[in-house]
C-alpha cells in the first residue's frame, strides 16, 4: 500500500519532472530490483509533496506566531521533515526497538534517535526530543524502560517523553496505548531513581558541544544504518547529514567539513547520492575526506577510516562491541558517556583518558568521586556511566 489522492500523479510529475505513470505498475513488481528502483522514487517524491503541502506550512504558522513546534514525523529516518521543527522529535513506539535484538542497530528505526539529535546540531536548535514506551505494552518492564532512556542518550536526544501517564486505568482505559509508565505502573515508588538519572543525561546533552569527527550521508526520507552499526560497535560517535544541507550549508575545505558548530573529518556514503553533490564528492574524495560503503565493503577498511579521522576517540582493551560512547564538552568539562547496550556483564580497559584526572558521576545522588583508570571499568548489564575530565 502507498500514500495517494485522486490528482497526486499530477503532482509527482511536477516534482519529477517528467510522467511516472508509466512506471506506476513497477511499485507491485515481482522484479525486487525493479521494485525497489520505483518505490524509492515515488515515496521520496510522496515525502517531498508532504513537505511541501503540511511540514512547510504548519512551520511557517509557527513562525508567524511565535509558536515552538515540535513533535515527530511518521518514520524514524524522515530527516529532511525536522528541519521545520523548533524541537525535532522522533517516537518509539509499538515495542519497534528492544534490548538484546538486532533492531537496536538495524533497520530504518533504529536511525531515529541520530535522526533527531543531527537536525538539532545542524539546524542549531536547542533541544530535540523522543517519545518512547508508547505500545509497548502490558509486558514492558522497568529494565526495558531504562534501557528506552538511556538508547535515546547515548544518541544525543536531550529530552525524554515517556508514554503516558494515565488519571485513570480503570477498565478498557488500560487497554488504551499501554502502558501507564506514571502512577499506575508497578515502579512508580521507584519513579524518582529513572528522573533523576535522566533530567541530568538530558542536562548534559542540552546546550553542550559534540565532540564528533564523522559524519554518515543519509537522503531526506532515508538514513542509512549498516555503517552506522560498524560505527556504534567501534566507539565511533557520528551524526547524519541530509544531502541538501551538505549542498546548501557545508563548507567543504581540507580542515574538513564545517556545517553549523561542527567540523568532521569524514564522511560514509552508503547510499547512492543524489547527482547534484557530484562535485562535493570529487573533492572530498581528493582530500581523502569520504569512504563509499557497499554491500561488498570490506568492515576493517571501513573501521580504519573511521578511527584514523578520529585519532583521539575512546576505545577498549579487549574491544567490546555492546558499548556504546558519546563524548561532550559543558561549561569547561568533558562527559564521556559509555553505555553497556546488551545484558551481558562487561569489564574491559578504557583507552584514552588513562592520563586524565577522572571522576565518575552518580547519576542518582549528582556527586562524583574520583577513579583510576588504569583499573577495568565493569558495566552491569545496560549500564549507562559517565566520566568527567576537566
Amino acid at each position: 500500500m502507498y500514500p495517494g489522492t485522486n490528482d497526486i500523479l499530477k503532482k509527482i510529475n511536477k516534482i519529477l519532472g517528467y510522467d511516472f505513470t508509466p512506471h506506476l505498475a513497477s511499485l507491485w513488481s515481482d522484479d525486487k530490483n525493479e521494485a525497489e528502483k520505483y518505490v524509492e522514487i515515488y515515496t521520496s517524491a510522496c515525502s517531498l509533496l508532504l513537505e511541501q503541502t503540511y511540514y512547510a506550512r504548519i512551520g511557517k504558522f509557527c513562525k508567524e506566531k511565535n509558536i515552538q513546534l515540535t513533535g515527530h514525523p511518521s518514520k524514524g529516518d524522515d530527516l529532511g521533515l525536522l528541519q521545520y521543527f523548533d524541537i525535532p522529535g522522533q517516537d518509539l513506539v509499538w515495542r519497534w526497538i528492544l534490548p538484546d535484538t538486532p533492531s537496536a542497530l538495524e533497520g530504518e528505526e533504529s536511525t531515529q534517535a541520530k535522526c533527531s539529535s543531527s537536525a538539532m546540531i545542524h539546524g542549531k536548535k536547542r533541544r530535540n526530543l523522543n517519545e518512547c514506551c508508547g505500545a509497548y505494552g502490558h509486558e514492558l518492564t522497568w529494565d526495558e524502560m531504562m534501557w528506552l532512556g538511556n538508547w535515546c542518550i547515548i544518541r544525543g536526544v536531550n529530552l525524554l517523553v515517556p508514554h503516558a501517564f494515565y488519571y485513570s486505568i480503570r477498565s478498557c482505559r488500560k487497554d488504551e496505548r499501554p502502558p501507564d509508565v506514571g502512577p499506575n505502573a508497578k515502579w512508580w515508588s521507584n519513579y524518582s531513581e529513572y528522573s533523576d538519572a535522566f533530567k541530568r543525561l538530558c542536562w548534559i546533552n542540552n546546550d553542550s558541544t559534540h565532540v564528533c569527527n564523522i559524519a554518515i550521508l543519509g537522503k531526506a526520507n532515508k538514513l542509512p544504518w549498516k555503517s552506522a552499526k560498524i560505527c556504534f560497535e567501534n566507539q565511533i560517535d557520528f551524526n547524519y547529514i541530509e544531502e541538501t544541507q551538505l549542498l546548501e550549508s557545508a563548507q567543504i575545505s581540507k580542515d574538513g567539513i564545517q556545517i553549523a558548530d561542527m567540523n568532521y573529518q569524514g564522511l560514509i556514503v552508503e547510499l547512492d547520492e543524489d547527482s547534484t553533490l557530484n562535485n562535493i564528492c570529487k573533492d572530498l574524495q581528493s582530500n581523502n575526506q569520504i569512504y563509499r560503503y557497499t554491500r561488498d565493503s570490506d568492515n576493517p577498511d571501513l573501521i580504519k577510516f573511521i578511527q584514523e579521522k578520529s585519532p583521539n576517540h575512546i576505545s577498549f582493551s579487549p574491544q567490546r562491541n555492546n558499548l556504546r560512547i558519546r563524548h561532550v564538552i559543558k561549561n569547561g568539562i568533558h562527559y564521556h558517556l559509555l553505555f553497556n547496550e546488551t545484558k551481558a556483564e562487561t569489564e574491559a580497559i578504557c583507552n584514552g583518558l588513562k592520563n586524565e584526572t577522572t571522576s565518575v558521576f552518580n547519576l542518582v545522588t549528582g556527586k562524583s568521586e574520583p577513579i583510576n583508570m588504569n583499573d577495568p571499568l565493569r558495566f552491569k548489564p545496560y549500564e549507562m556511566k559517565v566520566l568527567l575530565t576537566s
